[in-house]
Formats: structure tokens, sequence, C-alpha cells
């Protein structure tokens, strides 16, 4: 487990055992639902990426973005990949290795018309953390759109002694603010509240029940 990790889990551990006596504990007011479609997050390190370029075997491979962002490339060195999604990245590379010309002043003059295809393999660099009383705490990939209760379903689902109604995701803000919110999973699961939208990073601690 990482340090970054390890401090969000001890944030809320001792959140949780500040609250043990309230059974509706009050977190941070909840931010309003993200717009799915719209939210797109690109690459990052550690993330797996598969580039084919059709005919050129030697060309052809799978890539593990590095900590700096980029990948190592025949022919062109060093590239940086970061941010960028798959088909941003088809579009660079089919420029890189093509013809250089007015139209195309990157060109590296490696292949004639080359037809390029980027698949993204693993995503690495964006984890959920989930800990407390699910059938298997640990950290999860980031799925773009996941949920509190789709992630707690990746995490197996509550043990028998969970409280379902003081689940805790703790966030860390652009500001480097550390917020806490407090959700009543059960209420989202029959439909009485709303899911709520989990950010890469996020930690989710489920309490125990009391009774």
């Amino acid at each position: 487990m990482t340090l970054f990790f390890r401090r969000l889990l001890l944030g809320a551990v001792a959140f949780a055992t500040m609250s043990t006596g309230c059974r509706r504990p009050v977190g941070a007011p909840l931010p309003p639902r993200t717009t799915c479609r719209n939210t797109v997050i690109g690459l990052g390190p550690r993330d797996v990426l598969t580039v084919t370029v059709f005919n050129e075997a030697n060309l052809t491979g799978e890539y593990r973005v590095g900590e700096d962002g980029t990948i190592t490339f025949p022919y062109l060195g060093r590239v940086r990949v970061t941010g960028m999604q798959a088909g941003e990245l088809s579009d660079m590379f089919r420029s890189r290795l093509g013809e250089r010309s007015q139209d195309n002043p990157e060109g590296g003059n490696i292949l004639r018309d080359p037809t390029v295809r980027v698949e993204v393999r693993e995503i690495n660099s964006r984890r959920i953390s989930i800990f407390g009383q699910v059938q298997h705490p640990g950290v999860f990939p980031h799925q773009q759109c996941i949920t509190l209760t789709q992630a707690i379903s990746l995490a197996g689902g509550f043990t028998a002694i969970a409280d379902k109604n003081i689940v805790r995701v703790t966030r860390i803000d652009r500001d480097g603010q550390r917020r806490t919110f407090v959700l009543r999973a059960e209420d989202i699961a029959e439909g009485r509240a709303p899911d709520f939208d989990l950010l890469p990073d996020d930690v989710i601690f489920v309490a125990e029940s009391l009774t």
C-alpha cells in the first residue's frame, strides 16, 4: 500500500473512531452529481496500452506508461502520452510515423500512409480503496462513471456486521483539502437516496454496526 493510500485510510479510520457513539454522523455536504458522459480522463502512469501498426510487426506491441508519463516507442523514442485518449494517440502515431508534408509537418518519414490502432489494456493510474466491513477490502481500478454501490459490489458486498448506513468516502480536493462524506448505502440501494459518484483516489470506509 502506498503512503498516499495509507494516510487516507488512517484518516478514514480516525474519523470512524471519533464517531463511534453516533448512529448518523454528519459529513461534508454532498457534491452535485456529475454527468458521466462529459467526464474525459486520459491515460496516466502505470496504465498499459497496445499499439497496433498494421503490417508492421516490429512497431506493434504493448507498452506501460512510465511514472514520467511517457512510453518508449521504436523510431520515435520517448513519447508523452499522459492525458491522452486512445483515439488521440492513434492520430498522433499515424502522424509521426507518416511522411512529412505541408499538411503533416511532424511526420517522421518512417512509413507511407500507416494505419494505427491504440487500445487501453489496463487502467492502473486511477484507483479507489475500500476498507472496513466489506467481503474483500483492498484497492481497485477506478472505472469511469463508477458509483458507490458499484464499488461495494466490486469488493464483494457488505459483511454481516456492516452498518450499511454509515459509509464514509474520503476525498482529497484539488486544493489539497480532505473531505469526508457520510452516505447511507442502504437508502441508495432501496431508491430513497441518489447514488454517489466516485472519483480517482477516493477511499471508502464501511463502519461496523453497533447493534
